[in-house]
């Protein structure tokens, strides 16, 4: 079986989507099937074609993904016919990925993390053009007829049949988690030194994720600014990229003009292990977003144990587990009164819930078998 990816982003850039590929394609891979990933070159250091991990990658010579979405059309138009099938994603990637299945008369799977639909509107770091581009796109994904469309958690898949999308054609297949991968990672941590850096550190809590209009970081910064300064023994850690430029320059220049800077930490561009060492470290992570079709680092977080914050929008209410806390409302009022109840140990709790790499993959798998046999 032959599978053709084409992404916005693919590995090595940082986010939730390109985790999801990464791992599914690796897998895939080991599995004997053949993996090919078209995707833009986001980072001119990147070779334009190489094999990593088995995987075939072409980067189309573009930096964003609104060029991509015709920069890449005469790349899938040439590559597709030698695979049995094209799986795409949202949201520039899907209108050319579907234009070129239907030419080459190849089946097509759209993935679908989450469906905003008016949420575009209250959307921080946006501009009024951007927000229509991006509504528009998402619109158009959910009206294009692919085979078949997967949907990557419950909450996803209800906004899809909600915003009118075929419900025959919709597949819910959760993202999946290596938890051996990081059960090994967890035991190379220093658990002693990690004990005594809780010790001595009174109250510390982490923000992990790329810089997503969605992610809550506004509301994180300015809720923080007030929390920090009521509790001086406390520190706030983010872990971030540094891409987008523009908006990584807006958040430092946001954090270098808080009262609280002093109590702020800026890391960027961790190995995992240095990740799950930060994580485990931490009081609690932060997890303030507006919407989460599945999020990975809520996943991560509950499999390495450590309380979470979350808005608990979107799919939050079915990925975190353990303890935890949830905003009454997204706002800066929301979570500064979810900081106060953690910091006095108001934690609520959920069974712990898992969610399989091999189950995922192997959903892919039967998805892609049936299509083609079909």
């Amino acid at each position: 079986m032959r599978i053709l990816f084409v992404l916005e982003h693919f590995h090595p850039y940082i986010g939730g989507v390109e985790h999801l590929f990464w791992q599914l394609s690796k897998t895939l891979v080991t599995q004997g099937y053949e993996v090919m990933v078209i995707t833009t070159r986001f980072d001119k250091k990147l070779p334009q074609r190489e094999c990593n991990e088995g995987i075939d990658i072409y980067r189309v010579n573009c930096n964003n993904r609104f060029s991509f979405f015709i920069k890449s059309i005469p790349s899938i138009f040439k590559n597709i016919k030698n695979f049995d099938l094209v799986h795409t994603t949202t949201y520039t990637a899907a209108p050319p990925t579907w234009l070129v299945s239907r030419l080459r008369n190849k089946k097509s799977v759209l993935t679908f993390h989450e469906y905003w639909g008016d949420l575009w509107k209250q959307l921080p770091y946006l501009n009024f053009t951007q927000k229509i581009l991006y509504s528009t796109f998402e619109r158009m994904a959910s009206y294009l007829p692919f085979s078949k469309i997967v949907a990557v958690s419950k909450f996803t898949e209800q906004s899809l049949i909600k915003a009118g999308v075929d419900q025959s054609k919709i597949n819910m297949i959760y993202n999946g988690l290596d938890y051996n991968a990081i059960e090994q990672l967890s035991t190379k941590i220093n658990i002693t030194e990690v004990e005594r850096i809780k010790k001595n550190t009174a109250f510390n809590y982490i923000f992990v994720g790329r810089l997503g209009v969605s992610k809550g970081i506004d509301i994180l910064l300015e809720a923080s600014d007030i929390f920090l300064e009521k509790t001086p023994e406390a520190t706030l850690t983010l872990v971030i990229p540094k891409l987008p430029k523009k908006m990584y320059d807006l958040i430092v220049n946001k954090i270098n003009n808080l009262q609280c800077i002093s109590q702020i930490t800026v890391m960027h561009h961790l190995t995992k292990e240095e990740l799950y060492k930060q994580i485990k470290q931490a009081s609690f992570i932060v997890i303030p977003s507006y919407s989460e079709g599945f999020c990975f680092v809520a996943a991560e977080a509950c499999a390495l144990n450590v309380p979470v914050i979350s808005s608990h929008c979107g799919a939050l209410k079915e990925v975190v587990s353990g303890h935890y806390i949830a905003m009454d409302s997204v706002t800066t009022k929301g979570l500064f009164e979810a900081l106060q109840k953690a910091k006095q140990k108001e934690w609520q709790y959920k069974e712990s819930v898992q969610f399989s790499l091999d189950k995922s993959v192997e959903q892919y798998v039967h998805l892609y078998k049936e299509m083609i046999d079909g």
